[in-house]
C-alpha cells in the first residue's frame, strides 16, 4: 500500500508538471492543437489530485517524521483551495 501511494504520488507530480508545461505553451499560443490546456481548469484538477495523493502519502508516513502531519494538512488545504477556485470558475 505504501509503495503504491508513493508511486502514484510521483506519477501525479509528473502529470502535473506536464500539464503545467502544456498550459503555458497553449496560453501563449505556441501550441494551438491542444485545446484542453487553453484554460487553467486542467491544471487545477491535476493540482487537486496531486495534493490529495500527497496528503495521503504524508499521512501514511507520519510515523517516520513528525512534520509529515503538518505537510499533510498543508496539502489538504491547497487541494481544498484549488477546488474552491474550480467551483467558483476562477481560471
Amino acid at each position: 500500500m505504501r509503495k503504491t501511494v508513493d508511486a502514484l504520488g510521483w506519477v501525479f507530480v509528473s502529470l502535473t508538471m506536464l500539464t503545467l508545461i502544456f498550459t503555458v505553451l497553449s496560453t501563449y499560443i505556441y501550441v494551438r492543437q491542444i485545446t484542453y490546456f487553453n484554460s487553467y481548469n486542467t491544471l487545477q484538477i491535476c493540482i487537486v489530485i496531486t495534493m490529495i495523493t500527497w496528503a495521503i502519502k504524508m499521512n501514511i508516513d507520519k510515523k517516520e517524521r513528525s512534520e509529515n502531519r503538518m505537510c499533510s494538512v498543508v496539502c489538504t488545504l491547497i487541494a481544498a483551495g484549488a477546488m474552491v477556485f474550480i467551483y467558483l470558475g476562477v481560471f
